[in-house]
């Protein structure tokens, strides 16, 4: 090309914005996600980027500029209204938008104008999503674990998790002070809707789990088109509910629409007074069946009184007629004895003088037995005593020799020559000395 030919910046992008109509003459569709469209949202015209991502990085791989210019921003408006407003256009969310490739020659930028969008994508992108997610969560486990934990009988002491002042809180609160039921709640202010929902929730989850005495958390809100609800189709807070230590109830407000979050819960209602209904018909519940048991415990009282009435009467007329059957069955056997007494004690008397006549006479024989045994023992002994006096066997003519002054002399070899002896005879005694 000659050097002295040459386009201006403005001819060039006119060019190029010739070429980009012949190319796309008609509108065409185009599917991404929605980035920087919530800080544009109130402005007269939207603008903000259509991107493609990476589907295991979840890396922006290509995007493009997107405009919604204020006089198609309320077809587009109505669309979404026609099919019964399933969701409003925000950041995060995927979507089918029918564009017109368009070039802007004074930026040098090429970008889609917004004519019209496809409702029945996003849903069906939502839906795949959360089905998605709902198997992952399904085999792990995570929406059973809630459900096992026992639900109190009267669960009085509520956590609830809502924003402050909504129509939520409201329906909820006002149901309960309906019932008349002494209801206690302690309410945690919740965003229930948005991008810092998600945590803002899992953040009360936590918070309320820690607080001691509460029998159950609530989760509720009023309701809201399906991206509203986005935020509780969400893995992180599927499994902040399943590792919670108390029963946590779900009113997300859907009449169509069952959110991950109600799936996970130990129980779910459609609305907040749904909610507040079923935890009010459980504490009268409970009431009327302990009603019922205080009802069957004092007739069963009252029959077991009656029975030990009819016993302890029947015992008390048993216990009479025994009674007098005693003491008339006494009362002869007195009279009978009565009777023996006026004669026993002669009787009494006479046996006991013919048997003390008896004893001592027996004694009498004994002490006179006793006495001549004993004589004559002492005979016997006399007579040995005589006989074995050495007086009475000197006289026999026997002697016992002593050494004079000294010891008897027993055998001869108790004497020594010279020694002198001294012989005692029945009449006297000898000295004589030893040769």
């Amino acid at each position: 090309m000659d050097p002295q030919q040459f386009l201006t910046v403005s001819q060039l992008n006119s060019l190029i914005q010739e070429v980009l109509q012949m190319g796309f003459p008609q509108a065409v569709w185009v599917c991404g996600e929605i980035q920087g469209y919530d800080r544009s949202r109130l402005k007269k015209h939207a603008f903000f980027n259509l991107c493609e991502k990476d589907a295991q990085t979840q890396e922006i791989t290509a995007q493009i500029g997107l405009v919604i210019f204020s006089n198609r921003r309320a077809y587009v408006e109505k669309v979404l209204a026609d099919s019964g407003s399933p969701f409003e256009l925000k950041d995060d969310i995927e979507v089918k938008f029918l564009c017109k490739v368009d070039f802007y020659p004074p930026h040098g930028a090429v970008r889609l104008v917004v004519e019209s969008l496809d409702p029945s994508y996003t849903l069906g992108k939502i839906a795949q999503e959360k089905q998605r997610l709902i198997a992952l969560l399904k085999k792990k486990g995570v929406l059973d674990k809630n459900k096992v934990l026992p639900l109190a009988e009267i669960p009085l002491n509520i956590g609830l998790i809502t924003a402050y002042d909504c129509a939520a809180y409201n329906d909820f609160i006002s149901e309960l002070r309906l019932s008349g039921i002494g209801f206690s709640v302690v309410y945690r202010d919740t965003q229930m809707q948005g991008k810092k929902a998600e945590e803002d929730v899992c953040r009360a989850i936590d918070e309320l789990g820690e607080v001691p005495g509460l029998d159950v958390i609530v989760i509720t809100r009023g309701g809201g088109s399906i991206a509203d609800l986005s935020c509780f189709d969400s893995e992180r807070i599927a499994e902040k509910i399943a590792a919670c230590r108390l029963p946590v109830l779900s009113g997300i407000g859907h009449e169509i629409n069952i959110t991950v979050t109600d799936l996970a819960a130990h129980t779910y209602q459609k609305t907040p007074t749904a909610v507040a209904r079923f935890l009010m018909e459980r504490v009268q519940g409970a009431v009327a069946m302990l009603q019922e048991r205080f009802a069957d415990m004092s007739e069963s009282l009252f029959r077991c009184l009656q029975e030990r009435k009819e016993t302890v009467r029947s015992m008390a007329f048993e216990l009479q007629s025994g009674t007098r059957d005693f003491l008339k069955e006494h009362d002869r056997e007195i009279t009978r004895l009565g009777g023996m007494l006026l004669h026993l004690p002669f009787d009494q008397l006479q046996r006991q003088a013919k048997r003390m006549k008896e004893s001592r006479e027996g004694l009498g024989q004994a002490v006179a037995s006793l006495f001549k045994g004993q004589r004559e023992r002492l005979e016997h002994f006399k007579r040995f005593i005589s006989m074995s006096d050495p007086v009475a066997i000197c006289k026999k003519g026997f002697s016992i020799t002593r050494h004079v002054g000294g010891a008897l002399v027993k055998s001869v070899s108790d004497v020594a020559k010279g020694d002198r002896l001294e012989h005692q005879l029945s009449d006297g005694t000898i000295q004589s000395t030893a040769d």
